[in-house]
């Protein structure tokens, strides 16, 4: 079987993925194909071929977990590992700006035009898709999703214009511009929860993705459904033209499959998500230094608020041109609110691998592994997190509610690096935190309901 793999911002296709018949994989870059034409850092243009180590780890992350998926393979008795063939049924709606088609057939994707591309979602229909997504976790029976996108969390992509919804219409190939998150009925707060912490990272400083915090009535039900409403960076819209930019995750960029996003899962020393390897990323973007220090300001966040759940495919990177920059944060939740899953850190900061045991030691290790020359936490960071502390009781409480609040307190006051760097750590209510998971059984995983 051969595949044509596309990128939206280019005519022809800039390579070709064959799948044979033991479900390999070998991809190989078109004759012409020139830097710009990259579809990860992982991949540099070459004329060799790609062997199936390498493919496999790339595509493999193209493909999510969902109903879709589950219907293709029981329609076509395919094995989850044959990803190729999965390819071939669900290319034309992966992730982002690339689209891998059957060969000769065409691009999967295209720029739409609003509102000529897209049908309105009437408010009843909307409210359907929203009860739907919060009590049974997926899409009204009758719907299939138009544009798919990963993670576990309920979600729909579609496109805010004005106030009102809309969805590419069928067959239209054209980007949404928008992804409405609807919090599960066992977990109704997460997504408030998450616009609360998107928001107080705004606040101080960090570039995230614009969220907005929505509340849905059902009044079949009776049910207020919380949601969060952001705005895809991956999307440029110019006078009603909505074209897409092509990113990939850091699972992605470092040649690694899905299975090894957290670091704890790794085997081998160069097959690992670890901060000496975002530092040869760092390396290949267009403003290194910059990278390096966004990095190390996200991570540092997240260690605050207690988002232990920032895997490799939680960061991506923003192509611009043949080289890339970091994309904003985003998915950022207070895993350490909910004690069914571990709260190990997703990657060693030094050699910890909990927050209790991060100390200003463990950070400058990070900080030389990431590829800082001194491990300097510089004025602007300093301030940035002092900022943290100074708002974070008052701004969370606020926006997501006291619960929250303490929670984040209690995640501050368990880190040693904050007393380390003489930063004021708030003191909440009491809250109920677990210490590195005691002894409690846990999924092994992150959060169930994240991506």
């Amino acid at each position: 079987m051969k595949l044509d793999v596309w990128l939206e911002a280019f005519e022809a296709p800039v390579g070709h993925l064959e799948r044979r018949d033991d479900k390999s994989l070998e991809f190989r870059y078109a004759r012409d194909a020139e830097p710009q034409h990259r579809i990860s850092m992982a991949m540099p243009v070459r004329e060799e071929p790609y062997s199936d180590a390498a493919a496999r780890a790339f595509f493999g992350n193209l493909l999510f977990e969902g109903r879709e998926l589950e219907r293709v393979m029981a329609a076509h008795g395919l094995d989850r590992d044959d990803i190729g063939a999965l390819l071939g049924h669900l290319g034309a709606d992966c992730p982002g700006a690339i689209s891998v088609t059957p060969d000769g057939t065409g691009p999967g994707k295209r720029p739409g035009i609003f509102p000529d591309d897209y049908d309105l979602l009437t408010p009843e229909r909307l409210i359907e898709i929203v009860t739907s997504l919060h009590f049974h976790g997926s899409l009204p029976e009758d719907m299939k999703d138009p544009s798919p996108v990963a993670g576990v969390q309920p979600k729909l992509a579609l496109v805010r214009h004005d106030g009102s919804y809309h969805l590419p219409k069928p067959g239209s190939r054209a980007p949404t511009t928008h992804i409405l998150k609807i919090s599960p009925r066992k977990s109704f707060e997460i997504t408030r929860h998450e616009a609360a912490l998107l928001s107080l990272a705004h606040e101080v400083g960090l570039s995230v993705a614009d969220h907005e915090a929505i509340e849905f009535y059902d009044e079949e039900t009776g049910a207020h459904i919380n949601a969060i409403l952001s705005t895809r960076f991956d999307r440029e819209v110019d006078a009603g033209r909505i074209t897409r930019i092509h990113t990939e995750d850091f699972c992605q960029a470092l040649g690694l499959p899905r299975q090894l996003k957290y670091e704890r899962d790794a085997k081998e020393e160069g097959r690992r998500f670890s901060m000496a390897a975002v530092s040869t990323l760092a390396d290949q973007t267009r403003t290194p230094g910059m990278f390096r220090l966004r990095v190390l300001e996200q991570a540092l966040f997240n260690l605050a608020v207690g988002n232990t759940d920032n895997h490799a495919k939680n960061s991506s990177i923003l192509y611009r041109g043949a080289s890339g920059e970091l994309a904003p944060l985003y998915d950022v939740v207070p895993v350490i609110m909910d004690e069914r899953v571990t709260h190990q850190l997703s990657f060693r900061i030094g050699e910890a691998m909990w927050s209790e045991d991060v100390d200003r030691a463990a950070i400058d290790a990070m900080m030389l592994a990431l590829g800082f020359k001194k491990p300097e936490i510089l004025r602007p960071t300093k301030k940035m997190l002092e900022q943290i502390f100074i708002k974070a009781m008052g701004f969370l409480e606020q926006r997501g509610g006291k619960a929250l609040a303490d929670a984040v307190a209690a995640q501050m006051g368990a880190t040693p690096l904050w007393k380390d760097l003489d930063l004021p750590v708030p003191e909440g209510d009491y809250f109920p935190r677990l210490v590195r998971d005691e002894k409690r059984e846990l999924h092994p995983g992150g959060w169930p309901g994240l991506s």
